[in-house]
């Protein structure tokens, strides 16, 4: 018999390493496997995906067919369920989060010169020394000399962090560039704060959103009214919140509640999550609040006002809210470029109240009473008052406290009104809820 030649030693070292090899990515990819599309369905995409783009009139982009196919598959799950493709990641990024990345200051368009109202407080462009009143004439070299180009003045400041962007300006007779390094700027989601009657103690603050810093924003502003005076009662006004996160309604309920409750989150695999008070974390147990919702009030600004009503801890004003009780995960993959946002449970109340309306009306018809928030005090408001408070509080904000009286010049040289607060005489909203602040702390 005629023996074998032997294999080398280096051959085996090789051959080992390629099964081993074989073996891990093979579990990679075991472990990274998703369900296979089931036929009939998985034959008729592909054949309507390849009909459409042999046979229709204008040839589609095929990514482009595909990413409508996908979004389609969520959109028709619920109304807040939704895919997220590459080109849409970074403004849903900004605005979920309200971070951008850019010199975080106002600049506006007037008398054909785009004009710096003021930068925000601890931005890129108030360190670089940037004035209420600046007029911006030029962007790295780019001169803002007709309407398209001061139209896009914001998309030529904005860019990556740490890059640098030069703006030259005018002040006072004089041009001068100044030089900006871009950085990760977070939009203030609390708008409004101040005393509405310092001597009474009664305070006011606007929550436009949950963003992931609301928490810290919330309770330094707070902090900031009572370093200003004696803080005796407070109304927290969440009209046309539409919410956000969920850690940050969390805290900012925590800072008010001393015990119990805040809400239930409801699973489909009936592993109910329960998010309880924190006794540290516990500010302010006995200040007295009242809290502004309306019918664009939701989901955080619903559990938190939902919270503190079934606690006692404030008195709810204004209109039903929307109803907005699902909890939305949003999902993100290492390596791919798009998110999916998907509804995976909804919220309680401490007392068991079901916050969405969806819900609500899908377990009974019956119970009207179910989904949203009812206010413990409903005060109706016209169209033409509603559209008064969109506009104070969506599209204003309070200005700085050390650039108000420069940014009060720039107003009266251009002409142009300061933004104010809401005001009772056209806010009947806002009206009652003094009224039930300044009872409340009576009864005290």
């Amino acid at each position: 018999m005629q023996q074998q030649p032997r294999l080398p030693l280096w051959f085996l070292v090789v051959n080992w390493a390629l099964i081993l090899s074989a073996f891990i990515l093979g579990s990679y990819l075991g472990s990274q496997r998703v369900n296979s599309l089931p036929d009939p369905q998985r034959s008729a995409l592909e054949i309507v995906y390849q009909q459409v783009l042999d046979s229709h009139i204008e040839p589609p982009d095929e990514h482009e067919l595909l990413e409508r196919a996908i979004s389609g598959m969520v959109d028709g799950l619920d109304e807040y369920s939704r895919y997220i493709p590459p080109a849409d990641v970074a403004t849903y990024d900004e605005h979920s989060t309200g971070n951008y990345q850019g010199i975080g200051a106002k600049m506006v368009t007037h008398e054909d010169v785009v004009v710096v109202h003021y930068p925000f407080p601890g931005s890129p462009a108030e360190k670089a020394g940037l004035l209420p009143g600046d007029r911006v004439v030029a962007v790295d070299g780019t001169q803002l000399s007709d309407a398209d180009t001061r139209r896009n003045v914001v998309n030529l400041v904005r860019g990556p962090a740490n890059t640098n962007v030069v703006l030259s300006i005018e002040r006072d007779g004089e041009q001068l560039d100044v030089e900006v390094p871009r950085g990760s700027v977070q939009r203030p989601c609390v708008k409004w704060a101040h005393f509405i009657d310092r001597d009474k103690g009664l305070g006011y603050l606007h929550l436009t959103g949950f963003h992931p810093t609301a928490a810290p924003q919330v309770l330094a502003a707070i902090e900031a009214l009572e370093q200003e005076g004696t803080l005796n009662g407070l109304i927290l006004d969440l009209r046309f919140d539409g919410g956000g996160s969920l850690d940050q309604c969390l805290d900012i309920g925590r800072a008010f509640l001393p015990s119990g409750i805040i809400a239930t989150q409801k699973r489909r695999s009936g592993d109910d999550i329960v998010y309880q008070t924190d006794p540290s974390m516990c500010r302010w147990p006995d200040l007295p609040l009242v809290v502004l919702v309306n019918e664009n009030s939701a989901s955080a600004s619903e559990v938190l006002s939902g919270a503190l009503q079934d606690h006692g801890r404030a008195i709810i004003v204004g209109k039903r809210t929307h109803g907005k009780g699902y909890v939305n995960t949003v999902y993100s993959w290492e390596n791919r470029d798009f998110k999916l946002k998907l509804t995976t449970g909804s919220y309680r109340t401490p007392n068991g109240r079901n916050i969405e309306r969806n819900q609500a009306t899908k377990v009974t018809t019956a119970n009207k009473d179910e989904g949203g928030i009812i206010p413990d005090i409903t005060v109706d408001t016209t169209r033409e008052q509603q559209q008064y408070i969109f506009n104070v509080l969506h599209n204003s904000i309070e200005p700085p406290k050390q650039f108000r009286e420069s940014y009060a010049a720039v107003a009266k040289r251009y002409e142009f009104p300061v933004e104010q607060p809401p005001q009772a005489d056209r806010d009947p909203q806002f009206a009652a809820a003094v009224t039930a602040l300044k009872k409340r702390i009576d009864d005290q």
